[in-house]
């Protein structure tokens, strides 16, 4: 995901990892550049919702941003540090007694 995001636009990317890009003027007085860093917002928003099954988006439909839509997946997919190792010493454990 990480290099299809970056192919359509660099940015995009850093908004997953590191947030919305912020917006402080009102939207009446919003220039060109504050309209391209909203509108990338948006954009990958919007990537991210198209990608997935409905399932996954229900699960993140009510996120704000999409830095928290990607935690959340990655949380329920990857699982927290403790779940990974958890698992590996059941693995171990597992394959010991194999």
């Amino acid at each position: 995901m990480e290099f299809f995001l970056q192919g359509l636009e660099y940015q995009i990317w850093s908004i997953v990892e590191e947030g919305d890009l912020l917006v402080t003027n009102e939207k009446d007085k919003w220039t060109e550049d504050d309209k391209k860093e909203i509108s990338l917002n948006c954009k990958a928003k919007s990537i991210l919702c198209c990608a997935l099954r409905k399932k996954e988006f229900n699960r993140i439909s009510a996120c704000k941003s999409v830095m928290e839509m990607w935690e959340k997946l990655r949380i329920t997919y990857e699982g927290t540090g403790k779940v990974k190792e958890t698992r590996i010493d059941i693995l171990v454990t597992q394959y010991e007694s194999f």
